[in-house]
């Protein structure tokens, strides 16, 4: 059974949107791509978002999305000591030249493979983690069926074309959010405009890194079927935005094509803030729990991006299920925020969370929680 409760922003006070009206958006050279907001979520504009293409070396965002993973449970260490595998001397493509008899700290292993999307490096990276790259692929499957990415399967941690390997735009481009929401502390790699080794010193193939101080990441991509591809995110102005196209002619065009989206998504739109995270909403009731209610809001900081004319007055409407039924984990969907205009259309909708852990209540405790559920029932 749903329960809806209506409420206007009036806690704090009444939000207002002064916001731009939405140019078209222009036309893209590319085969498919698609631009996000970054801190609302809100997809902006996309072209064959679920068609499956080459995803060249952007597969290592994913590769990088397990190597961060890795350092943050403490399985890779930065200082330690990294060991090129006979698999990463063998392969193909761009590479930092590391030399089997010559280990490389972890930390410049990870910023070559970020900043020239060098294969060995990624290799070495894989194996560290996994003991073997075919393992570290496994890893990043699960990882993908784990994340939701429906039309995306990986072969190798490289990206270098082979058959079974796929992905889209859309799917690239959530694995880029994610890689900026989750791991704020190694964003700065992604903005490495060079990488020095063995005596060698390469550039970011990322052009926009040179040509807008506002570009701060994040890869780059060629296969000769699938073309020129791009994952690009850039803040400014308290925004933040990130791309992804496939399928450009040459990388001149890839860069022109992804500042093109950038500087559409960053003046047709703007974004306010509606709740830090952690911020309650309000409590729902649990049954069988061992406590009466949850807190309910959201984990992390709530957005809203709306291209519309003029100041907007908005009011929310909480759809949840009633009453909520223990055993309840931190961050599980309770319902949904709608953000209504005057005319009760909604503009936007947001999922809702539990704050908080809440176990089933057992024995004594349980019957009290119960008795005082029925109590306040009986009489409130």
């Amino acid at each position: 059974m749903k329960s809806i409760f209506d409420w206007l922003f009036m806690a704090m006070a009444i939000f207002a949107f002064q916001l731009v009206s939405a140019k078209p958006v222009p036309d893209i050279n590319a085969a498919a791509y698609a631009v996000a907001d970054q801190q609302s979520g809100t997809l902006l504009a996309s072209r064959d978002l679920d068609a499956r293409i080459e995803p060249a070396a952007l597969t290592k965002l994913m590769t990088t999305y397990l190597v961060f993973q890795a350092l943050q449970s403490g399985k890779l260490k930065l200082d330690s000591m990294l060991t090129l595998p006979s698999t990463g001397w063998q392969t193909d493509g761009s590479r930092i030249f590391m030399q089997p008899d010559v280990p490389l700290k972890t930390v410049s292993v990870i910023e070559g493979m970020l900043t020239v999307s060098a294969n060995d490096a990624a290799i070495t990276l894989a194996t560290a983690i996994s003991g073997s790259e075919k393992a570290f692929v496994r890893q990043m499957n699960d990882q993908a069926e784990k994340i939701g990415l429906k039309n995306t399967h990986f072969v190798n941690c490289t990206g270098l074309a082979v058959e079974g390997q796929y992905s889209s735009v859309g799917d690239l481009l959530q694995l880029a959010q994610l890689l900026i929401r989750d791991f704020p502390q190694y964003q700065h790699w992604f903005a490495n405009k060079s990488f020095a080794n063995n005596g060698i010193t390469q550039l970011n193939r990322n052009q926009l890194l040179f040509r807008d101080d506002k570009v701060d990441g994040m890869a780059v991509g060629y296969t000769i079927n699938g073309g020129y591809n791009l994952a690009v995110s850039s803040k400014r102005n308290g925004r933040s935005i990130v791309a992804v196209l496939v399928g450009a002619d040459s990388s001149e065009a890839r860069a022109a094509e992804g500042s093109k989206l950038l500087g559409w998504a960053l003046t047709s739109f703007n974004v306010a803030k509606l709740y830090d995270a952690g911020h309650k909403i309000t409590d729902l009731s649990v049954y069988k729990g061992s406590s009466a209610s949850v807190p309910v809001g959201f984990i992390h900081p709530a957005y809203v991006t709306m291209p519309v004319d003029g100041a907007k007055l908005l009011k929310s409407q909480l759809e949840a299920v009633r009453p909520v039924v223990a055993p309840i984990r931190k961050g599980q969907k309770l319902g949904m925020l709608k953000l209504l205009d005057e005319n009760n259309q909604v503009v936007v909708e947001k999922e809702v969370v539990a704050l908080e852990d809440i176990g089933e209540a057992r024995g004594f405790d349980g019957w009290l929680v119960r008795f005082n559920q029925w109590w306040r029932k009986l009489f409130v």
